[in-house]
């Protein structure tokens, strides 16, 4: 979609300046069309200082690992090798809501941020909200089911942290997750095409969850691939290896049965049931049904090259205390990238075109962005404020001026830490 109006909030590169009052809907920028939006402007972000912290508490009943896998996480465990976080409650948790589905059938009642409440929520691809389709054997198929007492432990308690989850990870859930790549995908550094693998698919399933499960299996680095922007550069792009993408759209679905219950309402990209169309349906029903007389523009530069690779295990930590699991994405994280024949290892970043990239993006936004913003809005703004986040990409709408211009001082602020 064509942008009516163009603003960069985090820098001051443009005519146009960050924050400007709302003359009319029509002059409405439309940024959020786009999965990534452009990350060309913005701030440089930095390791944090103090990242968001989560109490611990464990699920009855783990499970027990056989084997062990020879990488370990950086910061992600502490230091008696437990995989738990420190259990001091963090500030953000205070103003922490879920949202349950939502069908937009009316307007929210007063209070209620309209821009939030008037999408209806889905749910995650590959949920075990209806019957796997299982293909082996029978605990497979229990391992499958057990999803739903994954998604319904979450819901209970936003701050369990789960102990075992690798086992969800089962031949019929891989069989699930290669029929969800797409046919026509390029080839990653293993040269494999979808085609390929269909033809000796259970066998090659089986043997890749036997990896998976003793702790054999290794990521191989992506293959560099770039695409035209916009704007006449090229955007970089990571092809996966096809086992790779298997084994992450695989653990994409389990943790999404987590995550799902904790994601505002706000953020609507690489969502199940969610997308750039209602982040701009939302975006007016708010704008019109609120006081909001200014609008701020937010875009994240180079967001996705340069997500801290120690802070995303952290935050992962803070529901997910399965080391196998967090090693898995240590890996995918570390695996580099091969370009020009020569192994590119990545210290920072995940690479865009991954399966796994879109959902570790909303996590780490979900701590480093959104849980802010929301104890802001709470806390510190007297007037309306809306918000509506796809992606990297935010649109907020403000009843005053100078509550627009500190939120966004404060947010460079946030953002310069994360």
């Amino acid at each position: 979609m064509h942008r009516g109006v163009q603003v960069e909030a985090l820098t001051g590169e443009t005519d146009r300046p960050a924050i400007e009052p709302r003359n009319n809907y029509s002059e409405m920028p439309t940024l959020l069309s786009e999965a990534e939006g452009n990350m060309a402007h913005g701030v440089n972000r930095k390791s944090c200082a103090d990242p968001a912290r989560s109490e611990t508490l464990r699920m009855s009943g783990s499970l027990s690992y056989g084997s062990s896998e020879i990488s370990s996480v950086s910061g992600a465990v502490g230091p008696d090798g437990t995989g738990k976080v420190n259990d001091r409650k963090p500030v953000i948790d205070a103003d922490e809501k879920s949202d349950t589905p939502i069908l937009p059938k009316k307007l929210p009642n007063k209070g209620d941020d309209p821009a939030e409440a008037m999408e209806g929520r889905g749910v995650t691809r590959g949920n075990a909200d209806g019957n796997p389709a299982c293909r082996t054997q029978s605990r497979d198929k229990c391992a499958s089911m057990g999803l739903e007492g994954v998604r319904e432990a979450a819901r209970r308690n936003r701050k369990l942290r789960f102990t075992a989850l690798l086992h969800h990870v089962t031949p019929s859930l891989l069989v699930e997750s290669f029929h969800a790549l797409r046919k026509q995908a390029a080839a990653g550094v293993d040269g494999v095409t979808w085609r390929d693998y269909e033809k000796h698919l259970y066998g090659r399933v089986h043997g890749l969850h036997r990896e998976i499960q003793s702790g054999a299996y290794r990521a191989q680095p992506s293959r560099r691939g770039y695409i035209p922007k916009a704007d006449g550069r090229l955007r970089p792009l990571g092809i996966a290896a096809l086992e790779d993408k298997i084994v992450q759209q695989a653990v994409s679905t389990v943790l999404s049965v987590i995550y799902e219950q904790d994601f505002l309402g706000f953020s609507y990209g690489f969502r199940q049931g969610r997308g750039q169309h209602d982040a701009l349906d939302a975006l007016p029903i708010g704008i019109v049904s609120r006081r909001v007389n200014w609008i701020l523009d937010a875009d994240i530069r180079s967001f996705f090259d340069e997500i801290d690779h120690e802070w995303m295990l952290r935050f992962l930590s803070h529901r997910i205390a399965d080391r196998r699991m967090i090693r898995l994405i240590d890996k995918w994280l570390k695996a580099g990238t091969i370009e020009d024949g020569r192994r590119v290892a990545l210290t920072r970043g995940t690479p865009q075109g991954s399966v796994i990239s879109p959902l570790l993006a909303n996590i780490y936004l979900h701590y480093a962005l959104d849980l802010w913003a929301q104890q802001w809005r709470n806390r510190h703004a007297a007037g309306n404020v809306i918000i509506v986040r796809y992606a990297d990409d935010s649109v907020l709408g403000f009843q005053y001026e100078g509550e627009a211009r500190r939120f966004l001082a404060a947010m460079r602020e946030r953002l310069a830490k994360c």
